[in-house]
């Protein structure tokens, strides 16, 4: 078994702010009033990441192998990428003159993480002898997993005559962040936030306070080698991909006037159950 921490610290990332920015006035007033909205790609974000890694893995010994691996971590950062994760990810700051109000979850941040895998051959007739040990032996089980929380993501309330993304206000004192898509939504959905009052420039909803609803992947296989000769065999197998037909679904939108989308997560399913059956001669 190990266990190991890792703390890294990320500079100078990438990030996109408004280069000409509306004054912190009661109406939009820029820099240069000449000019609009100006996108600057900067090297001014930062990131901080800690986590504790364990990790147990048995080698293959009386036909058994498995690997069990945790991380428990935290991802805390000014923007996920200058890319934008997700269709409900902000690319680039809120508030050109206040870039540390987005510093939050990362969009990669993933508080827990459990995989594993298992290889286990059945220990009946391996040298396969005769009729009854073709049809008994080669039969070998295997499977991969994995648990995982879902991606932060943000809310924006859809519109903004000044042209920048704005996040709303929030309308409630829950704690949003440890609740699912559909707590959340039992709880008021859209009606947890709200648009800006007369003259406000910023909601004070952080960002990437939701967390999708986390990864929960079970695959399965069975394979069986049939032994014809010392160099001849045939393998038949059986993929089962979502064995248990788990709901894994994506970021949702997070556009807060987008109506009955709003937090819609049927939209990304990610599929049900897969079977893949196959055959192969080796030789």
């Amino acid at each position: 078994m190990k266990i190991g921490y890792i703390r890294t610290r990320g500079t100078g990332l990438l990030q996109i702010v408004d280069g000409n920015p509306c004054l912190p006035l009661p109406t939009c007033t820029r820099v240069n009033p000449n000019l609009g909205i100006s996108g600057l790609i900067t090297n001014s974000a930062s990131s901080t990441y800690d986590a504790l890694q364990a990790s147990l893995t048995k080698r293959l010994s009386r036909n058994f192998s498995a690997g069990l691996h945790y991380t428990w971590s935290t991802l805390i950062s000014d923007v996920t990428d200058v890319l934008a994760a997700s269709t409900s990810d902000f690319n680039h700051s809120q508030n050109s003159f206040d870039r540390r109000a987005d510093r939050a979850r990362s969009g990669y941040d993933r508080p827990h993480r459990l995989t594993g895998n298992f290889v286990y051959e059945l220990p009946f007739h391996q040298h396969q002898t005769g009729s009854i040990g073709k049809l008994f032996g080669g039969w070998q089980l295997n499977s991969f997993f994995t648990f995982q929380s879902g991606a932060p993501f943000t809310v924006s309330l859809g519109s903004d005559p000044n042209g920048n993304p704005i996040r709303p206000n929030l309308n409630s004192n829950l704690d949003l962040s440890s609740m699912t898509i559909s707590e959340i939504l039992a709880a008021g959905g859209s009606k947890l936030f709200r648009e800006l009052s007369p003259g406000q420039r910023y909601g004070n909803a952080g960002r990437n306070i939701l967390r999708s609803d986390g990864i929960n992947q079970v695959d399965f296989g069975i394979i069986k080698n049939t032994r014809f000769s010392e160099n001849v065999r045939i393998q038949v197998r059986a993929d089962m991909f979502n064995s248990f037909n788990s709901r894994n679904f994506g970021i949702p939108n997070g556009v807060w006037n987008s109506g009955a989308n709003f937090l819609n997560q049927w939209a990304t399913n990610g599929g049900n159950r897969r079977i893949v059956l196959g055959a192969r001669l080796v030789f």
